[in-house]
């Protein structure tokens, strides 16, 4: 999958600039970065929400299954009958013997087959979640983008969503992409895309590659030093942002995903 933004705006306002990844088939990739950096544009570019000036290369909009960071679901329905409304309309040729099937395959591979007669509203907000990834991945597609999926979850079920994505991406060759402000599951992930403020407070791309190769690139000893460099002073960081932009342009051809 690969993106080309050249510019996004919002009226005159440059939300995004010079953003050209690609995301491999069958990894897991994630995007984090500072606060207005402008993650959430970047999604809305990818799943065309909105338009901006550039090309989209080799995917459509159907191919993608998009995981919101907040479910959109009825919680009146069971987990069960949220799963199988999804599969019948996914599949609406099919038997409703068939149809059943596929919606129980789904919910035990999120393992929620323990909970799958119980009212939605009657379970955790990682079961929650669990149910939103099921209900995508029963459509099939062939991109999986998740926004910030584990915000409000504790440490171990955040872990263990990411888990399952990763899981599902390498038994499915999916490409798999998920924003999200915890570091602590970076080793989770293949690859890893920095979108920093330029001093024009731009959204730039401040580097695109391997997990493994990010401390050295920034030259910190913990991940979570990445975000303080490129954070701008007001918030707390040490503004350099503009300084490794400018390296990962350098780099671009040898870095890039």
């Amino acid at each position: 999958m690969e993106v080309d933004i050249d510019v996004k705006r919002y009226g005159k306002r440059v939300s995004l600039r010079n953003i050209h990844l690609m995301f491999p088939k069958g990894e897991t990739s994630m995007i984090i970065g500072t606060s207005g950096a402008g993650k959430s544009t970047l999604i809305k570019c990818m799943t065309q929400e909105t338009s901006y000036r550039g090309m989209h290369n080799n995917y459509d909009k159907g191919e993608i299954a998009y995981i919101p960071q907040y479910p959109a679901l009825d919680y009146r329905e069971t987990v069960y009958d949220a799963v199988f409304w999804s599969a019948r309309f996914a599949y609406p040729l099919e038997s409703l013997e068939k149809v059943r099937k596929k919606a129980k395959i789904y919910i035990e591979q999120v393992g929620l087959s323990n909970v799958q007669k119980n009212k939605i509203r009657n379970i955790s907000g990682g079961q929650a979640q669990r149910v939103s990834i099921a209900k995508e991945l029963i459509r099939n597609k062939s991109i999986l983008i998740a926004d910030e999926i584990d915000t409000g979850l504790d440490c171990g079920v955040a872990r263990s969503l990411v888990a399952l994505l990763r899981k599902i991406t390498y038994a499915e060759n999916k490409t798999t992409i998920i924003v999200s402000h915890n570091l602590i599951n970076i080793d989770l992930y293949d690859n890893v895309i920095v979108i920093a403020k330029d001093s024009s407070g731009t959204g730039r791309v401040a580097y695109a590659g391997c997990v493994n190769k990010m401390k050295s690139f920034f030259e910190v000893k913990n991940y979570v030093d990445v975000l303080i460099k490129v954070n701008t002073k007001e918030e707390g960081g040490l503004g350099q942002a503009d300084q490794y932009i400018a390296k990962f342009e350098t780099l671009r051809t040898r870095l890039l995903l």
